[in-house]
Order: C-alpha cells, then structure tokens, then sequence
C-alpha cells in the first residue's frame, strides 16, 4: 500500500512537473508571434504607432513593412528611456499618413539590423475611412 502511494506521489510529481514545462515553453512560443491590433485611421489624417524598443544598448529596433500605395511613412523617432539601466526600453513613434479609402496592413518586426529574423511581430490591421 505505501509502495503505491509512493508511485502514485512521484507520478504526480512527473506529471505536474510536465505541465509546468509545456506551459513554460508554450509561453515563450507564442512571444515571438504576431499580435493583432486594429486601427481605424481617417484619409490623409496622420496617426501614430507607439512601441517600446531598446534600440541603445541592444541593437534592436523596430523595421517596418507596409503598402506604400496606402500608406506614407511621415516620419519616425525614438525618445529614450528614463531609467539608466543598460536594456531599458524607450519609445520608438511611427507617423504614417493615410493615402486612399480601404483596407490595408502594417507589419512591425522587432530585430537586429543585421539579422534576418525578427524576435517579435506585430500586425497592425488598418481601416482608412474617408474625410
């Protein structure tokens, strides 16, 4: 009887600390991906997409990839950090200018400039509704 319990107690164990691991490693999976935002921007009206980047002491920094016939990049900056840790995010600002009426997207991809791939990205849908 005290056999079983044991086993049954180092199954537990096992199985609890499986779980713990699948949800560790499915946590981390799913950072790396996409996150739907929706926007409804006004024709020739700018708007801003704010995100946190680390751009000083990391390297990276947030590129950009969008229709060019929908949209204009106006201009983009980056305020730093207030906190002196090294890693501190600030804010990089993005100002696009809604050319035409429809539907398009904006694709925000987190990374090195020198590396191909990105460690986050983000999806903005956006809606361009007329004057």
């Amino acid at each position: 009887m005290a056999n079983s319990f044991n086993i049954l107690a180092n199954l537990t164990k096992l199985l609890t600390g499986l779980f713990l691991i699948a949800v560790l490693a499915f946590g981390s999976w799913q950072s790396g991906y996409a996150t739907e935002h929706v926007i409804a921007a006004k024709l020739k009206k700018p708007f801003p997409i704010l995100l946190e980047a680390a751009i000083g002491s990391t390297g990276y920094s947030w590129a950009t990839q969008f229709d060019k016939a929908w949209l204009k990049l106006e201009k983009s900056w980056y305020e730093k950090p207030e906190s002196k840790l090294l890693g501190a995010p600030g804010k990089q600002t993005f100002l696009f200018v809604p050319l035409k009426p429809g539907d398009t997207k904006i694709e925000m991809r987190l990374k090195r400039p020198w590396e191909s791939s990105a460690v986050k990205t983000k999806v903005y849908q956006i809606t361009i509704l007329p004057e």
